[in-house]
């Protein structure tokens, strides 16, 4: 089975666009960065004006949005920082929407030429893979290890180029290569799957050794309801139905340069600190979690300082990477404040502290019913003002590392789109999608699916939207703003059911993980395989539109 599959260039587009304030007196350059790194815009700055780290301070504590192009100081950050020192006066400095699209980012488009070989029984025997894309003035058109991974093969052969134009840079863009890569493995798969005359979801089951993924298509399969799918183009009228399927894979990567501090003071509050900073995916409320349930707490006991440099460095926003990095050492270190109150407390009742324990804001005994004491009046204890203790992520339960962190296991998704075509209008709606996926132990259900309806909507928003349109004679974007660069509003958005699917590896004190990539990966490809079910006729490129639906039904007929 061979085929071309082309993805278009799709741009960062927050609410926020880039942009800093900086305020630059004798001691200290003061940074306020909508940012997905504090930590990085610090080191970058501080090199650019050869400064020691301890005289730049980064602080985001509020940011409107950042898919993966938010991790640098960029050129407007050395730009306003070299005004402020000039003036002696705080710059601030905002990408406007137009230099937001042509300059701060964009996910590379594809053109990616597949070649799968298979037994009449379905193994798998080989893929080939060649991609060309451009970043732009930049690199990383890359489509992913998608193709390499998703599904076992003995033979495996890619090639994957960047051509240099002059256009705007590639960036790092929720996911990066393998939204692209599974557009065309996905559509590879099912084309297969037909070859073999089995049913696409049948046919994963039979070569995707993921035992994750088996239980999301189980679960998925029938909360979807997969059973009424007809074969491709068998609907009757103008306007189709169609059911599709997508998969994805992304790894569990941590960064062990992830470090909190956890503090006790005397009047009983509980402060965490850290660098790493909260982009809206609700690190904040899972960190002040994680707390709570190891002090015996609750979740508004607690106070969360964070996204600041000069609190202990926290990793990046992206790689899905702040939960299973940051959440560990959070319990960690709340694990040994913990534990030296305990200490204060049993030399108090004459004990030992490892009989005690703190639960719904009392210090109780195992041993001894009767010993009670609050909290708050446990904190009264300390000589000093506060107990303070700083935790880093250490390797996982059985030294696993690698010297740059860690990379192991599949926080893997599947995804189910049900569209309807209109064969006359060549108008595609996504009537809904079901979402099934799995990060380890989820911390707070509520924000992981709001996360991954925020990735459906915007896999909606590229398969079916989003496209860069450049003046072949010029060079130029013709429709960088918010007008003409089309996303999906309020009633183009679908009904989305999401399934968690817990699975525990036992790795860390916490065993979560982030999932901010693997909601995304699917979706195009899950609505370009319902498309093709409903009319009949499979498109290779996105996105996917009015015309080239009409295009390839008059090719047919």
């Amino acid at each position: 089975m061979e085929r071309t599959y082309r993805t278009q260039v799709q741009t960062h587009m927050p609410l926020e666009t880039h942009g800093v304030v900086v305020d630059w007196n004798s001691d200290v350059m003061m940074i306020y960065a909508s940012t997905q790194n504090t930590n990085a815009v610090r080191n970058e700055m501080a090199s650019v004006f050869n400064l020691p780290k301890s005289k730049v301070r980064v602080v985001c504590d509020f940011m409107g949005g950042g898919f993966g192009a938010k991790h640098s100081a960029g050129s407007f950050g050395p730009m306003a920082a070299n005004l402020a020192k000039k003036s002696g006066r705080p710059v601030w400095l905002m990408m406007d929407r137009k230099e937001e699209h042509h300059s701060e980012g964009n996910r590379p488009n594809s053109i990616q030429y597949l070649k799968i070989g298979a037994k009449k029984d379905g193994t798998l025997t080989g893929i080939q893979q060649r991609s060309h894309g451009t970043a732009g003035v930049a690199l990383g058109a890359g489509v992913g290890r998608i193709a390499q991974i998703l599904y076992p093969c003995p033979n495996f052969a890619t090639e994957q180029y960047d051509v240099l134009t002059n256009a705007g840079p590639g960036a790092a863009w929720r996911a990066p290569g393998n939204v692209q890569g599974a557009f065309g493995l996905e559509q590879a798969i099912d084309e297969l799957a037909e070859k073999l005359n089995v049913d696409p979801l049948s046919y994963r089951n039979q070569i995707d050794k993921s035992e994750v993924r088996k239980v999301e298509r189980q679960r998925g399969a029938k909360l979807f309801d997969w059973s009424r799918r007809q074969p491709a183009g068998s609907d009757k009228g103008i306007v189709k139905k169609g059911l599709g399927i997508g998969q994805s894979t992304w790894p569990r990567f941590v960064t062990l340069d992830s470090s909190v501090e956890v503090k006790i003071h005397n009047d009983g509050g509980v402060e965490i600190r850290s660098g790493v900073q909260d982009i809206g995916t609700g690190t904040k409320t899972i960190l002040a979690q994680v707390v709570a349930e190891e002090l015996g707490l609750q979740v508004k006991d607690i106070t969360v300082n964070i996204g600041d440099t000069f609190f202990p460095v926290g990793p990046g926003s992206g790689g899905s990477v702040v939960t299973g990095s940051i959440t560990p050492p959070t319990r960690n270190a709340a694990f040994e404040a913990k534990n030296a109150l305990l200490k204060l407390v049993a030399k108090e009742w004459k004990t030992d502290s490892s009989e005690l324990f703190i639960e719904n804001g009392q210090v109780s005994s195992k041993k001894d019913a009767g010993l009670k004491m609050p909290f708050k009046e446990a904190t009264k204890l300390m000589q000093t003002s506060q107990i303070s203790k700083i935790a880093s992520r250490s390797d996982d339960y059985g030294g696993f590392q690698q010297p740059w962190g860690l990379a192991y296991g599949d926080l893997g998704s599947v995804q189910f789109a049900e569209v309807s075509v209109n064969t006359e209008t060549g108008f595609v709606k996504v009537d809904k999608i079901v979402a099934a996926h799995s990060c380890g132990r989820p911390l707070n259900i509520g924000q992981l699916e709001s996360q991954i309806n925020g990735g459906v909507i915007q896999g909606v928003s590229y398969a079916l939207y989003e496209n860069r349109v450049m003046d072949k004679g010029t060079g130029h974007m013709m429709n960088a703003n918010v007008d003409q660069y089309k996303v999906p509003f309020s009633m183009e958005i679908p009904e989305i059911e999401t399934i968690i699917v817990e699975e525990y590896s036992a790795l860390s004190s916490t065993d979560a993980y982030g999932i901010g990539e693997p909601a995304n990966i699917a979706t195009a490809a899950a609505i370009a395989n319902a498309v093709y079910n409903a009319i009949g006729v499979r498109l290779y490129e996105i996105p996917i539109t009015p015309s080239s639906i009409l295009k390839a039904l008059n090719k047919v007929s």
